[in-house]
């Protein structure tokens, strides 16, 4: 009885079937697993709990990272931070301070990436926000990124769709429709 209803309805059953494998198909598609970095397996990276990074340059700090969690790829050396807090000095010995949630050091690449969202500000009272990462290059001591708002305490106001700037926020090149409104 069982089995000539099922006969009778085969072609139903199947077009289910292919429903819901469709349907279960589709949700892995939109919705894939995240991981902080796809090339990177989470149990081969070495942890440390509240540490930081810094280097100097004849003996003055270049710059400082610390960070609740630091893994670190022991194939690869690059070193991922949660709760990153970065300190930058310029040249000129302005400090800025860059916090975010997720952080990158590549030492290979000479860089720092901070990821979104960025906040940053300087000793003197400028701000920095940007909706995108932040990249610190070791070498050229210059902060790169996206979209970009800037206040200095001067009052003036800097916005772009990408900036490169030292630290102290007084060298600063503007690309893709740059605005700067000088305060009263």
């Amino acid at each position: 009885m069982i089995a000539e209803k099922l006969k009778k309805n085969k072609i139903s059953i199947i077009a289910v079937i292919a429903v819901i494998g469709f349907a279960v198909m589709l949700y892995s598609f939109m919705h894939p697993q995240k991981t902080e970095d796809p090339m990177v397996s989470p149990d081969k990276l070495v942890e440390f709990e509240g540490t930081e990074l810094e280097e100097k340059k004849d003996g003055q700090l270049v710059w400082r990272l610390t960070a609740d969690k630091i893994q670190i790829d022991p194939d690869t050396q690059i070193m991922y931070f949660t709760n990153p807090k970065a300190l930058v000095v310029a040249e000129d010995g302005t400090q800025m301070t860059i916090t975010s949630d997720k952080g990158i050091v590549d030492r290979q690449k000479r860089t720092i990436e901070i990821k979104p969202p960025v906040k940053a500000e300087t000793d003197k009272g400028d701000t920095l926000q940007t909706d995108g990462s932040v990249y610190y290059n070791m070498d050229t001591r210059m902060i790169k990124g996206g979209k970009v708002v800037m206040d200095r305490h001067d009052k003036t106001s800097l916005k772009a769709d990408a900036f490169e700037t030292d630290s102290s926020l007084t060298k600063v090149t503007l690309t893709g429709h740059a605005q700067v409104t000088k305060g009263e």
